[in-house]
């Protein structure tokens, strides 16, 4: 297998032979490096993560679901490939932090096609990350003022910090931004993530470290027990600055017996919390529009309304969700026209409620819409879409059918058009 740099390297994780096979050959036909294990075990035993470009994994493995992949993965992109797929599974799947979900028996063309999407996006968010970890940090709310003005001040000290947050929240970017404000430029800046990292690679990531190195510890959580006791040593001995972040209440886990007490104190000595987006969102509309820039070049800025529709939003994946949004609407805006409601399409990633999917869009929530749509048991996920616009279409406008769906209008006449549902002429009137 060649591993020429110009060529991505995509990983399989898939438990059916014959998938894995058919799958590998339709990719390597199209001149990409592929490789391939049965579960997540394997993968972790075999590879190095960080050395591919996209992961496509089954969501039924054995022993572990797909999506469990996404975080120890992050931040190289997951697809995952479903059986059968209800709607609301579907959604969940994308919560968790896929960049797409395909049924499975496949369409050749469609996994083509989401692949090259992927890699493409994946490419623009490369090119922009270092400026987007600015943005990150852009805003003038109260939340935001309160971390900028601490930055400066944690730099300037050589002591252990440890920044709590939720998921997605711009951990990483105030580490950055923390390790930036150093007076000396010449310190290597070393970002570990401790999500099912190998002994053997943890070694070496600290035994290379000096004391003109920041070591970012990012999901310190995730550290295994072993491993723990290993960074407690050196922590204790090395001249290196250390960062450490954790969505998870370190304090709790120390008390469940889940985290080291004597390493949790001596990490936790400068505490910063990074707060949230629903926390900051008077900061959306600036963050939004200096990430369209960096993203690509196709469209105008935001309509009022979609730029009302972020602020409104929850965002349970913070600053990372609000970012593949945009970058997926980007990659579906037409040049030279402003990005509006249906292609931001936050019916389609809005958090599961309690009671079923609720499309959340300019504030307001719709309580038509707090019914259960699983598909019927057996049901694909095209079978099930094409079931009830079929016996819906007649009684409802396309907005109203995108609605019940938890689609934009726009995905509606694109599923429409690749399984050849067409609306009857007389029915042109419901199209509103």
């Amino acid at each position: 297998m060649s591993n020429a740099p110009h060529r991505d390297q995509i990983l399989i994780v898939e438990d059916e032979e014959i998938i894995r096979k058919s799958l590998r050959k339709l990719l390597e036909r199209h001149d990409y490096d592929v490789s391939d294990a049965v579960s997540i075990k394997a993968a972790s035993e075999n590879f190095d993560f960080n050395n591919f470009a996209l992961i496509i994994s089954d969501l039924r493995l054995p022993g572990q679901l797909g999506t469990d992949l996404i975080k120890i993965v992050d931040p190289v992109p997951v697809l995952i490939m479903t059986s059968y797929a209800s709607l609301r599974s579907a959604v969940d799947t994308m919560r968790q932090g896929a960049v797409d979900y395909i049924s499975k028996p496949f369409d050749h063309e469609e996994m083509l096609l989401s692949v090259r999407r992927i890699l493409s996006a994946s490419k623009h968010r490369a090119v922009a990350a270092k400026t987007l970890g600015d943005i990150a940090l852009l805003g003038s709310s109260e939340a935001i003022k309160k971390i900028t003005r601490v930055i400066p001040k944690v730099a300037a000290s050589d002591l252990p910090i440890l920044i709590q947050g939720e998921t997605g929240c711009g951990k990483s970017a105030l580490a950055l931004a923390i390790h930036n404000g150093k007076k000396s430029t010449r310190q290597r800046f070393i970002n570990i993530n401790c999500a099912g990292i190998k002994e053997a690679e943890f070694f070496s990531q600290l035994d290379a470290s000096s004391s003109n190195t920041t070591l970012f510890l990012n999901n310190i959580a995730e550290l295994a027990a072993p491993l723990q006791a290993l960074l407690l040593r050196v922590m204790q001995t090395s001249q290196c600055r250390f960062i450490c972040s954790s969505d998870q209440d370190l304090e709790k886990l120390c008390l469940a017996n889940l985290f080291r007490k004597d390493l949790y104190y001596e990490i936790d000595v400068v505490s910063i919390a990074m707060p949230t987006l629903r926390q900051r969102s008077t900061d959306i509309p600036a963050i939004a529009q200096a990430s369209l820039v960096h993203f690509d070049d196709v469209s105008s800025g935001l309509t009022e309304e979609a730029t009302q529709a972020l602020v409104d939003y929850q965002w349970p994946g913070n600053l990372r969700q609000l970012k593949n949004t945009l970058q997926q609407a980007v990659i579906m805006a037409t040049p030279g026209e402003p990005i509006d409601t249906e292609l931001i399409g936050l019916g389609e990633i809005a958090p599961r409620p309690t009671q079923g999917i609720k499309r959340i869009s300019a504030g307001s929530v719709d309580q038509s819409l707090t019914q259960d749509y699983d598909a019927p048991a057996g049901l694909s996920l095209e079978d099930y879409f094409t079931r009830f616009v079929l016996e819906n279409q007649e009684n409802m406008s396309e907005t109203d059918l995108a609605k019940k769906l938890g689609i934009s209008r726009k995905s509606l006449w694109e599923r429409r058009n690749k399984l050849g549902i067409s609306r009857k002429k007389g029915d042109e009137l419901h199209s509103d």
